[in-house]
C-alpha cells in the first residue's frame, strides 16, 4: 500500500461522515417538511459545504503526485481540513437538546457566528495547503484571502442582516460552482 492510499483512507472516511450529517440532517428536514420554518441562508450554507466536501475529496487525489514525503505533520495538516468541515456538517442542523427544532431561521441567527468561524479556519486552511503542501505562489491566494476577510468582517461587526447573510452565501455558492466547473480539472 502507498502512503497515499494508506492516509487517504482516514480522509475519506471524515469526509463520508460529514457527507452522512448532511444528508441525515436533510432527511430530517424533508421528513418534517410541515413543520420547518425554513432559512435561505442555511439552507443554500448547507448546500456550499456539501460542496466543499465533495470538492475536498476530489482535491485529495491531488496529493498523491504532489508529495513526495508522507511525515505526520503533512498528514495532520491534510487531516485538519475534513475534521474542520466535519464539525461544520454536524453544527449546520439542531442536534441534542435542540433536536426538536423546527425554526430554521432560528437557529441559524444563534449558530451563524460558530458556522463562519469554521469556515474562516476552512479557508485558512486552504491558503496553507496551497502553500505548504502544493507549492502554489502567494499571489493566486488572493481570492482565498479575500473570502477569509469577509468571513472575518462577518465574525468580528457580528452581522446581523439576513439579506447581508443570504447574499454571502448565494455568492459562496456561486465561487464554489464556478470552481466545480471552471477548474475542477480531471483525475
Amino acid at each position: 500500500m502507498e502512503p497515499f492510499e494508506y492516509v487517504v483512507v482516514l480522509t475519506s472516511l471524515i469526509l463520508g461522515l460529514g457527507i452522512a450529517q448532511i444528508l441525515m440532517g436533510v432527511s430530517d428536514i424533508i421528513s418534517h417538511w410541515k413543520q420547518i420554518k425554513f432559512s435561505l441562508p442555511l439552507n443554500v450554507y448547507i448546500l456550499v459545504i456539501f460542496l466543499i466536501h465533495i470538492q475536498e475529496w476530489w482535491i485529495n487525489y491531488q496529493y498523491s503526485k504532489e508529495l513526495m514525503a508522507w511525515t505526520l505533520p503533512v498528514v495532520l495538516s491534510i487531516l485538519v481540513f475534513p475534521i474542520v468541515l466535519f464539525l461544520q456538517a454536524r453544527m449546520l442542523f439542531p442536534t441534542g437538546s435542540r433536536s426538536h427544532e423546527t425554526d430554521m431561521d432560528a437557529y441559524f441567527k444563534d449558530q451563524w457566528r460558530w458556522l463562519y468561524s469554521l469556515g474562516l479556519i476552512t479557508v485558512l486552511i486552504s491558503i496553507w495547503h496551497n502553500l505548504y503542501l502544493s507549492h502554489s505562489p502567494l499571489i493566486d491566494q488572493f481570492h482565498l484571502a479575500i473570502y477569509a476577510l469577509v468571513y472575518f468582517y462577518f465574525i468580528v461587526l457580528n452581522v446581523k442582516n439576513h439579506l447581508a447573510h443570504t447574499i454571502f452565501v448565494i455568492l459562496q455558492l456561486l465561487g464554489q460552482l464556478a470552481f466545480i466547473f471552471l477548474e475542477g480539472g480531471v483525475l
